[in-house]
């Protein structure tokens, strides 16, 4: 039988954590702004369990990055046990979870707003000092 929806939360270092979809610097600022504001982290990145690959957050982690954080909160899953459905927002690419995985593995990265996660049941927000995540 198989465990569905298999899902943990973990403070991750930034270092283990692969990006896989390029992102927008200025918006990864504005959030870095934002997140340092409010004094809190309050939605985890979505981490795959196998690569830890992100399927969700990469302004996440490249704010955190900005802010100099150590670790961020993640909900670490796999794609076929962690409730994740993936597509794609572009008409001209495809993707799927074998796809993203031999990206990471050839150290390649997917253009900005590629990969669609969406999870069943949502991911529930948090809210973590960000002391401690330094």
């Amino acid at each position: 039988m198989v465990d569905y929806f298999k899902r943990e939360l973990k403070l991750v270092s930034i270092h283990s954590l692969v990006e896989t979809e390029e992102y927008s610097k200025k918006d990864a600022i504005i959030l870095a702004k934002s997140i340092e504001d409010f004094g809190f982290w309050t939605v985890p990145i979505a981490v795959d369990s196998l690569t830890f690959g992100v399927m969700d957050g990469h302004h996440r982690l490249n704010a955190a990055k900005l802010i100099g954080l150590a670790r961020v909160p993640c909900i670490v899953m796999s794609y076929e046990t962690g409730g994740v459905i993936l597509n794609s927002w572009r008409d001209d690419l495809s993707c799927n979870a074998d796809d993203v995985r031999k990206m990471i593995k050839i150290s390649k990265k997917y253009p900005l707003k590629t990969t669609r996660h969406t999870f069943n049941p949502s991911l529930k927000e948090i809210k973590v000092p960000i002391g401690l995540l330094y």
